[in-house]
Order: structure tokens, then sequence, then C-alpha cells
């Protein structure tokens, strides 16, 4: 029952996530699709300035004064004009506000993802104690594909609210400002840099698969800063949008202001929605009491009306189940022929010569010096100068996966065990020979 309950978690969010922006929204929960729907005012916070993207307006703050919510909030009340509808807001915060992890856990619907986490957070950050939000966008069609889970402290959150609330302001919800850079399903390469911090992010259909945070001065240590220029040749300059401490308000206010925002990224702070949820019980009392009357005027109808309607709903039943025998009859072939024949249909086809070009292309020009390919798993022996290298270069590549050194290198040799992405013996033999 629970993988039963995963797997419809799992289409409900792989089509939700495929769904126009507009038409997504409905699907949201009650309380964060209003705090969403509400929103008047998105605030950016940049290095030295906050702006309101809306209008345009900026207040230049000392960096030291950025971090603090209460010189934070008096900015933001300093650029909405009170009593405006702006007044719930937004707050697009700086990276590194946030701590991204690493997830492989493929093929888990987004609120199972996000629970699973929750309980491993004493494992994935053992340094933080305090209690922790995140938000995470699993990636859809690629098992194989590792996901990002971005985490900020409550307290943090709580005392934005807070602040925000003495000046007459509701903090709706707080984004990582580089994710504004891009649209919800976006494929996209976004590095945002200041005089402290560059941070690199990729992002696959809106999810983000890639986070690298690193502070300016790392780069004095060479082979840190030759290791951040490899990580940056992976990306397509041509294509990767930059946004520096020159052009950054100007950047993100256009893109913006044009994009439909990342709403998959959105933290809402639990105070946001308690004071959310109790403005919801008071319309669900109201629902609760016109339907209560609603039955009570439905119960008041003649008792000959609902016989008339119980006969006209058999004779209804009766033709659909007449209609349809033949239907189940077809169905019934077909699905004798799919358990004759799926042990041939359902076979694992294994692709040898595309999984060969593909170890080609990654360790040209170099040679294997034994390759062995069973059920989907890979042995592959040879000599080089960097077997790290080539290890990461095949994790990169979505053939395959669960890379990982066999045995210990030694005099350049390496012995490498991987595994095709493309196919799934384990299922194969768990659906059609469970018993073996």
């Amino acid at each position: 029952m629970a993988s039963t309950a995963i797997d419809i978690n799992y289409w409900r969010d792989t089509v939700k996530q495929r769904l126009p922006a507009g038409l997504r929204n409905v699907f949201e929960g009650g309380s964060k699709r209003d705090l969403i729907k509400h929103i008047g005012a998105i605030v950016l916070v940049l290095e030295d300035q906050v702006v309101n993207i809306n209008s345009g307006e900026a207040i230049r703050l000392a960096p030291v004064e950025i971090h603090a919510a209460d010189k934070l909030a008096a900015a933001c009340r300093q650029l909405i004009e009170p009593g405006s509808n702006e007044e719930s807001v937004l707050l697009l915060l700086p990276p590194g506000e946030f701590v991204a992890t690493r997830v492989a856990m493929p093929g888990m619907a987004r609120e199972s993802l996000i629970a699973a986490l929750q309980l491993q957070v004493d494992s994935l950050l053992p340094a933080c104690r305090e209690k922790l939000a995140l938000v995470v966008n699993p990636v859809v069609g690629d098992s194989a594909q590792d996901n990002v889970a971005l985490w900020v402290t409550e307290s943090r959150l709580d005392t934005l609210f807070d602040a925000m609330h003495e000046e007459g302001l509701f903090l709706a919800s707080v984004s990582p400002r580089n994710l504004a850079l891009a649209a919800e399903g976006e494929t996209i390469d976004l590095l945002d840099s200041t005089s402290e911090t560059e941070t690199l992010t990729t992002l696959a259909n809106g999810a983000v698969t890639g986070w690298y945070h690193v502070r300016v001065s790392d780069f004095g240590d060479p082979d840190f800063a030759a290791q951040w220029q490899q990580l940056q040749a992976q990306v397509d300059s041509s294509t990767v949008v930059k946004v520096g401490a020159t052009n950054a308000p100007e950047i993100y206010r256009q893109r913006a202001r044009q994009k439909s925002l990342n709403r998959d990224y959105f933290l809402f702070p639990s105070r946001a929605l308690r004071a959310k949820h109790r403005v919801e019980k008071g319309k669900r009392v109201k629902q609760v009491a016109t339907a209560l009357g609603i039955i009570a005027l439905i119960a008041s109808l003649p008792f000959l009306i609902q016989s008339v309607e119980m006969f006209r709903l058999r004779s209804a039943l009766d033709a659909q189940q007449t209609l349809g025998q033949e239907a189940r009859s077809d169905r019934t072939i077909v699905q004798s022929f799919e358990q004759e024949w799926g042990v041939i249909n359902d076979f694992p086809i294994q692709n040898v010569p595309e999984a060969l070009f593909a170890l080609q292309q990654i360790l040209s020009p170099e040679q294997l010096s034994a390759f062995d390919l069973s059920q989907g798993v890979i042995s592959i022996e040879g000599e080089s100068s960097e077997p790290q290298a080539i290890l990461q270069r095949l994790e990169q590549d979505p053939m395959f996966t669960e890379v990982t050194f066999s045995r210990a290198t030694s005099n350049n040799r390496y012995y490498i065990d991987l595994r095709l992405s493309t196919v799934n013996f384990e299922g194969y033999m768990v659906r059609h020979f469970p018993d073996e």
C-alpha cells in the first residue's frame, strides 16, 4: 500500500509539473496557493541594496545591515506605500542564505521526498541543531538525475516575518534570488556574482540539478580556483545568464517581471501559514453551515422524487453494463496476451553499440584493456594518468549510473563498475520471475 501511494504521488507531481503555470497553481495546497495569489510586492535583496521589482525603486544599505531582519524590513516599508495592495511580500534573498544538499532519491514524489529528507536532516546537516525548512523540486523524467534540496533555518524565516509584521507588512514567502532569473519549467544555467560570493546554478525543466556556492576569498587557493574554472567550463558560456554587482538590479528586475517565477522554490514562514490557516478555518465554518443548510433542504424533498431518480439511475446503469460487456471481453483477451508475451516484450534491451560509442567518446584517446557487460552492469579496466577524471565523466553521462571504483588503482591502472541507466533487469525479474 505504501508503494502504491508513492507511485500515485509521483505521477501526480509529474503531471502537475507539466501543466501550464496558471493551471498548476490550482492544484497547490490551499494556504500556500492563497499566499502566492495575494503577493503584491516582490522585493529583491542584493549585496548593498534592496529593490522593489514592481516599481524599480531601491534603497542602499550597508552590507552588514542586509542580513539584519529589522533593517531589511524597514527598507521594505520605505519601498512599499502604506495601505497599498503590495503589503503582502515575496522576498528574494541572496543564495548565501540557503544551504544546498544533493539528494539521490529518484522516482519519489515531492511530498514523500520532503518527508524523507526531514527525517534525515541530522545526517545531512549534522552541524546544524536548529529546526530547518526545506524545498525541493524533483527532476521529472530522469531517474538517474540527482535532486538538490535547499535548506534555511525556520528561525530566520520567523525573524523576517516578525520584523515585517512590525512594519505593517506580511511576509508571504521567500525564495533564492538567483532562481528569479529562471521561469517555471525552464532549462537554464545561472551565475550570480558579488564581491564576496559566486553561485552557479543549473536547472532542468525548472528543477535545480546543480547548486555551487563559493566565497571569492577561497580563490586564493590555486587548486580551488582551477576547480571552479573547470566547473564553469562545463557550462555553455553562450547561454548562461550572468549577473554581477553592476548589472544585477536591472537584470533581476527585467527577468523577474517578464517571467513567471519558479513557485516550486518558494519557502513559506510557518507563521504566515498559521495566519492563513486561521482565515481558512473561518471560511470552512461558513462552508459547513451552508452545506448543512443544503442537506436539510434536500432531505425535505418528497420521497417520490427520490424513488423516481433511483429508478432512472438503475435503468441507466443496466444499459451501460450491457454496452460495456463486449469491451470487458476484449480487455480480458488483451490482458491474457500481455501475460503470455510480456516476458519477451519487456525483456530489457541493453543497446550495446550505443553504450560502446558513449564509452569511446568519454575515454578517447585512451583505450580499454578489459570490458564486461552482464545484465546492465559494465566492468571496465584500463590505464590512465587521471582515473578520477574518467570516473567523473562517466558519472556525468546520463547513460550511466552507479559509477564506482571496483578496486583500488595501481600504477595508473583503474577498475570501474557502472550500470546502464536505460535498463532495469531487477524490475524485469521481479515482475516476471518473482520466485527466482
